[in-house]
């Protein structure tokens, strides 16, 4: 009997610098799926914007294998911002040490107070030796500020930015296209005006009320001039109610406008009736 334990359908070794290949093997895809939904039942673990929501959790595990990082210390270093996914700032230093872009630690140089602060921060490219720096950035230039630290400790989280910035020009590679939440801006995009053709569409011929028939109009025409005369309905009310159910000609509408009650005319202070063949009634 055998005691080799070798399994012959195991899958190759894979490297974690391309967790893409993950997406073609189906074991490895399968195992990937299991571990997004057991880290999407987390509670304390992950933060809550991703809660539930295996894809996401997915999605962020290979963004962690990609920079060999543990899935969970990543998650905890996102946040959503208007509905974008941003990275904290401070996770670009570890990204780039993990990455190999650089040797050694992060430099860090300020000058001025308060309004006034600036920053530029510098590593050691690999296979180089000096400190190569950034530019000096005025911390008035700066528009997005979403940390707390930038209230409680500008000069740390203006450390982290510079160190983004820093990522963005000579290891653009390591970042790979990801945002700090200090580059999204927090407030909504502003609402398109909508013009009032969007709002209230025309209707279209087939929705065009068809034609009050002129017999039908003859028909009830005194039953509206008793509305009218009775001072229970105003013409121009009689016809709104029939142009919400059929389209009425100007003629029509003049015939009911004719029933209009005339107010019996006040002269010199004494009522003046009406007289008809001469003759006051």
């Amino acid at each position: 009997m055998s005691t080799d334990l070798t399994i012959a359908d195991q899958a190759p070794p894979l490297s974690v610098v391309d967790p893409s290949a993950f997406l073609f093997d189906v074991q490895r895809m399968d195992a990937l799926m299991r571990f997004a939904e057991m880290m999407a039942c987390a509670v304390v673990t992950v933060p809550k914007h991703l809660h539930g929501k295996p894809a996401d959790c997915m999605a962020i595990a290979l963004q962690a294998m990609r920079w060999r990082m543990d899935p969970f210390v990543t998650a905890s270093k996102t946040h959503v911002v208007n509905g974008n996914l941003g990275y904290e700032a401070q996770l670009v230093v570890a990204v780039l040490k993990n990455s190999g872009a650089i040797k050694g630690r992060p430099h860090y140089e300020f000058k001025g107070d308060g309004n006034a602060l600036e920053c530029r921060a510098g590593f050691i490219p690999a296979g180089e030796d000096a400190v190569v720096w950034t530019e000096w950035l005025s911390i008035c230039a700066i528009k997005v500020k979403n940390s707390p630290l930038w209230a409680t400790n500008p000069k740390q989280q203006f450390g982290y930015l510079q160190a983004r910035n820093w990522a963005r020009l000579y290891a653009p590679d390591a970042l790979l296209g990801i945002y700090t939440d200090d580059e999204i801006d927090p407030s909504p995009p502003p609402a398109r005006r909508m013009e009032l053709a969007e709002i209230v569409p025309p209707p279209s011929i087939d929705e065009q009320l068809p034609a009050y028939p002129d017999d039908a109009f003859q028909k009830n025409l005194p039953a509206w001039r008793d509305l009218i005369e009775s001072g229970k309905k105003t013409p121009d009310a009689v016809i709104a109610t029939l142009s919400s159910r059929a389209t009425l000609t100007d003629e029509q509408c003049d015939a009911v406008r004719a029933f209009q009650v005339r107010l019996t005319p006040v002269v010199d202070g004494v009522i003046d009736i009406p007289t008809t063949n001469g003759v006051q009634s």
